[in-house]
């Protein structure tokens, strides 16, 4: 495992190689309809927004990756930022916004140095903190960001759901060493017995067995940063009905190793 001072550039690095999603948009449906609508719909509902409220608000999708979501928010009729450190996934993300007219302003930066003068009625960071030497410094950045009365929506891996999965990924680890495209092929045999259909089926195989660096978190801990940056917790998913440790523990079970969690600021 890289020192923190190098986790940023391993996991760039990493990407560059293997940028994230990487979904297969086609159609103008790939985007606003299927299984990508329902996902964002989840997410949405967590800071009490259908997409229906994007239109006209500020919109900051830190960490953008391929810009998937960049390119949803603004078909919806947000004006939207987003910014990613990796040229490789900055690239795809300007090709599906262009082939959607999907008006987005895509910039490199690095979530953890990230400045705006701007601040936003939205900002979105799925997948991204758990990657970094230092997530909570990089959701309190973020947090900055946010108008009063706005929303933060952050995506990070369990420390419950995600536990049988990383005794996984550390026996590939173990087996393959510290490069990604060893620990890649080694899940690739072990994993799924054959070639990789897509590039982005590499690239969810990549992300999932073989990025250098991830961290595991809880809702108790996030509800922590969300009040030392004064913000209210509005919605977290999977959505959690009475106990919150003993749902976590449920997520075990259910191999719910991702969960997303929304703010607002009320200070």
């Amino acid at each position: 495992m890289a020192g923190a001072a190098g986790i940023g550039k391993i996991v760039n690095e990493f990407y560059e190689s293997y940028p994230y999603p990487c979904l297969p948009l086609q159609k103008l449906t790939d985007v606003t309809g299927k299984m990508h609508a329902n996902v964002m719909e989840d997410i949405l509902a967590t800071a009490g927004l259908k997409y229906g409220d994007l239109k006209g608000k500020t919109v900051l999708d830190a960490g953008c990756g391929t810009g998937e979501k960049s390119v949803y928010f603004a078909l919806f009729g947000a004006r939207v930022k987003a910014f990613d450190l990796c040229n490789a996934s900055l690239e795809i993300a300007r090709k599906n916004a262009g082939k959607f007219n999907a008006k987005v302003d895509f910039e490199k930066a690095d979530v953890l140095k990230y400045e705006s003068e701007e601040m936003f009625d939205h900002v979105f960071c799925l997948g991204v903190l758990h990657h970094t030497e230092n997530p909570r410094a990089g959701f309190e950045r973020l947090a900055l960001l946010v108008k009063p009365g706005g929303t933060i929506t952050i995506g990070l891996y369990s420390a419950y759901g995600r536990l049988l999965h990383r005794f996984f990924r550390e026996k590939i680890a173990r087996e393959a060493g510290k490069g990604f495209e060893q620990r890649l092929e080694v899940a690739r045999k072990k994993v799924f017995g054959r070639e990789f259909k897509s590039a982005h089926e590499k690239a969810f195989a990549a992300d999932k067995y073989a990025n250098p660096h991830e961290s595991h978190h809880t809702i108790e801990e996030v509800k922590g940063w969300m009040k030392g940056s004064g913000f209210e917790m509005t919605g977290v998913h999977p959505e959690v009905k009475g106990n919150q440790r003993l749902a976590q523990l449920q997520w075990l079970l259910g191999r719910k190793g991702f969960f997303v969690v929304s703010g607002r600021r009320i200070k």
